[in-house]
């Protein structure tokens, strides 16, 4: 079978991307599958890996790969293709722009189909659907940069007046977010006022579209499910130890001695509970292939979701493979499985 694995891209998860699709290159049966890495460099032009693939290891976060072959008629060189495994995230991959492509050029491919890919990647979306579905998120408001003026709850507001709403309705801690990004990159994590204004125009590097999201105290808590032969599977439940403020960029990727719990020492009531509750999300949000759910568990042990990834890390310290190994699925059989599943569609 011809396969593809297609990395990179242009969004601010570039260099995660890259480290996922070497981990999957690595695990992946070379005897089975012939394996075509296709870069998109941060332009979205697209080149073809010419690297021996036997010799492709895990690779340490911002190196790029080399050499490089342009491919002058990539949609063309797609056609030959038999599956495509989707490993972009964020923009233009987790976002579901390339697998709207895909679905017009009849490409099997891993990974979500484009409608819900484009809900789940905005998190304003997402609480609202998960929300209206009786799923616990995070107390939370949102807004909307238009020119030079803002949309809160339909309202037209300057930027004062949201620091001053936030202020008054919000309690501190909070967590200001990019509606529409990954990897925890552009959050920042905000003590008082006089911290609002900065985090915000950070976020807003990212997207017009801002989150405001109470701090919860608890535990961090992670779910990986799958589908496999018609049925929604979900994981053990992981636990993510960290000392700092939050499960940051760094932590997930950089840091190769971060903690983690798996399983989560937790009472098997708690445990099916959080597991059900992925599911249910999986499946109000119409997800196909895969997802990595995220929860607290707070101090009064309410199941709060706090996010869910439609093409989660892959490296080798990622959540969803270590997930799966210590529910009795290999990364090897769970790659075929994706791979498999995304022929049924």
């Amino acid at each position: 079978m011809k396969l593809a694995i297609i990395f990179g891209g242009s969004s601010n998860e570039h260099e995660v991307s890259i480290a996922s699709a070497c981990s999957i290159i690595q695990n992946l049966d070379h005897q089975k599958y012939e394996i075509f890495p296709i870069y998109l460099d941060k332009n979205n032009q697209f080149w073809l890996w010419k690297k021996d693939i036997h010799t492709i290891q895990p690779m340490e976060i911002g190196v790029l790969p080399v050499p490089l072959e342009p491919i002058e008629e990539p949609f063309l060189f797609l056609k030959t293709i038999d599956c495509v495994f989707l490993m972009i995230h964020g923009k233009n991959g987790e976002d579901g722009t390339l697998a709207s492509v895909l679905e017009f050029m009849n490409i099997p491919y891993v990974g979500n189909n484009p409608t819900p890919s484009i809900i789940t990647m905005d998190k304003i979306y997402t609480k609202e659907i998960l929300e209206l579905n009786h799923i616990k998120t995070a107390h939370y408001l949102a807004f909307t940069k238009y020119m030079d003026y803002y949309i809160m709850n339909g309202q037209k507001w300057n930027f004062n007046q949201i620091l001053n709403f936030i202020d008054k309705r919000m309690s501190y801690p909070l967590f200001i977010k990019p509606a529409n990004s990954g990897s925890s990159i552009g959050i920042s994590k905000v003590k008082r006022k006089e911290e609002l204004e900065l985090a915000i125009k950070e976020a807003l590097k990212i997207d017009v579209r801002i989150l405001v999201e109470q701090e919860i105290k608890g535990r961090e808590l992670e779910c990986a499910i799958l589908e496999r032969d018609g049925e929604i599977l979900a994981s053990v439940i992981g636990e993510v130890l960290t000392n700092s403020d939050y499960y940051s960029y760094d932590a997930k990727y950089m840091n190769k001695e971060i903690n983690t719990k798996i399983p989560a020492l937790l009472s098997a009531d708690l445990l099916q509970k959080i597991r059900q509750t992925a599911i249910q999300s999986f499946q109000v949000l119409n997800l196909r292939g895969y997802s990595r759910v995220d929860f607290f568990l707070d101090e009064q042990e309410n199941i709060i979701l706090n996010e869910i990834n439609t093409i989660p890390g892959f490296t080798e310290i990622s959540m969803y493979p270590k997930l799966w190994e210590a529910s009795g699925i290999c990364y090897r059989t769970l790659l075929d499985v994706l791979i498999e599943e995304s022929l049924k569609k």
